[in-house]
């Protein structure tokens, strides 16, 4: 959380109230328990070792309150939208009835959010270099490979996978063209041949499932579509993505018990890729 004044607004007191109790216990240990600055605060060796000592006292505390109220603790997820349909969402009704005291809240947007400043609680972002922010964590690597309907592959009647590229439609991503897996495959196209370019991932994988032509998908988000035969894997061959997802993650969700059961949840989500 990194911020008094959020603290103060979660726990529902003033802010000045928050930082004369913080002040009051340091004062009595004797010991600086938080760095300030202008914009922040972040534990000292001290606080990170008290909390260590009272996280789980303070987890059964917590236990024992829950039984009393019908609150739901709120878990705020930042997700790109294609991740959050295609792997997050598909898995959360196995969550709720596993965690039914967790809510989650899903904001599917490729905006920037500052996890450290309260934007949200867990941000699960793709991209080429590692984000900024006070906890990070490599979440998983992906590649790309071609995939079509079945129905789309029976249409085309092609005997070999190098006479279905000259008649298929291309389906691709704006920021990912069909050339360099192409090279990979030693496969030649006429430069004539239809290509439909979208900027969405999900808009893509639908155009796939509609029928329009064969999409370079990303392993990540066709996983379940290939599970369930909407999409078959038109070639074993592959070409690395340059881009990764990433797992970011606020203070607040990293010691509190329902942020952390969220955050071994997407871990456990992605493990087999």
């Amino acid at each position: 959380m990194r911020s008094f004044n959020k603290a103060a607004d979660e726990l529902n007191i003033s802010h000045s109230s928050v930082s004369h109790r913080i002040r009051e216990l340091e004062r009595l240990l004797g010991n600086s328990l938080f760095t300030r600055t202008t914009r922040s605060v972040a534990m000292t060796p001290e606080g990170e070792h008290l909390h260590q000592q009272m996280k789980d006292a303070l987890d059964t505390l917590e236990e024992a309150f829950s039984g009393f109220t019908q609150e739901r603790s709120v878990i705020r997820i930042s997700v790109l939208p294609s991740f959050a349909r295609f792997r997050l969402v598909p898995a959360l009704t196995e969550f709720q009835r596993l965690h039914p005291a967790v809510s989650i809240e899903v904001s599917p947007t490729t905006c920037k959010v500052d996890v450290d400043q309260g934007e949200a609680d867990i941000a699960i972002r793709f991209a080429k270099a590692r984000p900024q922010a006070h906890h990070c964590e490599p979440l998983l690597e992906d590649e790309w490979f071609p995939v079509a309907a079945p129905a789309y592959l029976k249409r085309c009647d092609a005997p070999s996978v190098q006479d279905l590229f000259k008649r298929a439609v291309f389906l691709s991503h704006s920021r990912q063209p069909w050339e360099p897996w192409l090279k990979k495959a030693g496969i030649q196209i006429s430069p004539a041949q239809r290509t439909l370019t979208y900027s969405d991932t999900g808009f893509m994988l639908d155009a796939a499932l509609n029928l329009q032509g064969i999409a370079l998908g990303r392993r990540s988000l066709v996983k379940g579509l290939l599970q369930n035969g909407s999409l078959v894997r038109v070639s074993d061959i592959a070409i690395p993505s340059e881009q990764a997802y990433f797992l970011l993650a606020s203070e607040r969700a990293l010691i509190s018990r329902h942020g952390s059961t969220v955050i071994h949840w997407i871990r456990a989500l992605v493990q087999d890729g």
